[in-house]
């Protein structure tokens, strides 16, 4: 999981937010008996795939993906047409996430201030591809960190393998000492992008060797 510039919100969502949005703090406030049936999200589902490369913002996987509400609609029904609470995501992250809201919330893959991007919280286990919280980090952005992992199933098995695999393979080139070779080099730099699959065990692997993308 790492930060991801959203980039300025899509023309046109401006009107729809203005027509729908006071239809879900209604039903929020009660005021209104059924909840809306609008889901006008999915006109610009293009738009989010393209602003997140295809990759789910919380698993960075290549996924068809999904647009999760980042502080979901029930609770925080004036964001529902929120560029800013979007993410898109793969179907099994958030199938965990759900509705969830736990005190403190979550790690935002597109927070604003550098203190709060997930880099800050997140380490990983290379050897058996566990995400985990960063040693040092305050008891409040722990909790953070680790419900985080927790309830979006980040350790689930599938993820752990493919992180183990991605990073078995960057491994095996820093300790052959190949990243000196072009090809190799290039190779390693275009995993380590951040518009790639897993590139944040891309980049905790090069770090162990001391290798660091530019």
């Amino acid at each position: 999981m790492h930060w991801i510039d959203r980039g300025p919100e899509p023309p046109g969502l401006a009107s729809i937010r203005a027509r729908y949005t006071r239809g879900w703090v209604d039903y929020r406030d009660g005021s209104r008996a059924k909840p809306p049936s609008d889901a006008r999200w999915r006109n610009f589902r293009a738009e989010l795939q393209a602003a997140f490369g295809g990759l789910c913002g919380y698993c960075e996987e290549l996924c068809r993906g999904e647009t999760d509400h980042f502080q979901p609609k029930d609770q925080f029904p004036e964001r529902v047409y929120a560029w800013s609470n979007w993410i898109w995501a793969c179907h099994a992250c958030n199938h965990a996430k759900g509705n969830k809201w736990p005190r403190g919330g979550y790690l935002n893959p597109c927070a604003k201030s550098r203190p709060a991007r997930p880099e800050k919280f997140l380490d990983f286990d290379l050897s058996n591809g566990l995400i985990q919280p960063r040693a040092g980090l305050s008891p409040a952005r722990c909790r953070k960190a680790q419900q985080t992992i927790d309830h979006l199933r980040l350790n689930a098995k599938h993820h752990r393998r493919g992180r183990v695999s991605k990073a078995a393979a960057i491994s095996l080139i820093l300790s052959r000492g190949l990243q000196g070779n072009p090809t190799f080099a290039d190779w390693l730099q275009l995993q380590a992008a951040r518009s790639e699959p897993l590139s944040s065990v891309v980049r905790a692997a090069m770090a162990q060797y001391g290798y660091s993308p530019d």
